[in-house]
């Protein structure tokens, strides 16, 4: 589903809002965190983060919601979030390579009713427009297999690769000048090329952490970590 058009204004989410410092200079001040908690994400050694969503948290600050057509909050809907966001959007003609790793501990646990979990998403300020999700089976693109529950606990490389494009198609055969190319561990699992992927005057930002319910059992483990993580033109 594409969001709706519209400029860009993100949530701050909690008055603890802070800018990434994050050693790679391919990010360096690109991207604002929202968390609940101060030190949260835990910063590694190796300079990995790891993000940990734990039950009752959220936020109550309200903005509108495309989606919803009302004005909420993640404590509103039941969501809580540990998300760094990019303070910059992409629109129709812009070409962006985002590459991360990513680390799913073996013990990873979600069994949450009411929302499911992503750790990776395009958002168009409020709603998200495509996401990876996050269960206990594996880790997913729109349905496709990137992670097995069986990887869990080692680190795998993804990579998406878009050329953002609003031109709509005359006809089911019809090519775009778009581009979406989504790559595990440097194999294809989702090539949408050829197709809009973008609303005419849209824009899109990019998060990474983890974001799902607020409501979720105590004996679950729900974290996750990432690394070199990069957003570049090509």
């Amino acid at each position: 589903m594409f969001g709706t058009a519209r400029a860009i204004a993100p949530p701050r989410i909690l008055a603890i809002i802070a800018a990434v410092a994050i050693s790679s200079p391919a990010i360096a001040n690109s991207f604002d965190l929202s968390t609940p908690r101060e030190n949260a994400p835990l910063r590694q050694s190796d300079g990995s983060e790891t993000f940990q969503l734990r039950p009752g948290e959220c936020s109550d600050l309200e903005y509108f919601s495309d989606e919803l057509q009302i004005s909420t909050s993640d404590c509103g809907r039941s969501r809580n979030r540990i998300e760094y966001f990019e303070t910059s959007t992409s629109r129709a003609g812009d070409r962006r390579l985002y590459e991360w790793e990513i680390l799913i501990p073996e013990d990873f646990s979600y069994n949450a009713l009411n929302a499911r979990l992503t750790a990776g998403q395009f958002e168009t300020g409020t709603d998200m427009l495509y996401g990876f999700e996050l269960n206990n089976d594996g880790y997913t693109f729109r349905a496709k297999d990137c992670i097995s529950a069986e990887d869990f606990g080692e680190w795998h490389k993804v990579s998406v690769r878009i050329q953002y494009d609003s031109t709509p198609r005359k006809s089911l055969k019809d090519q775009t000048p778009g581009v979406f190319v989504v790559e595990c561990n440097g194999e294809v699992i989702s090539d949408s090329t050829g197709r809009p992927n973008i609303t005419e005057g849209g824009e899109v930002q990019f998060r990474y952490g983890l974001f799902g319910a607020k409501d979720i059992p105590a004996t679950d483990n729900v974290s996750v970590s990432f690394r070199n993580v990069r957003v570049s033109d090509w």
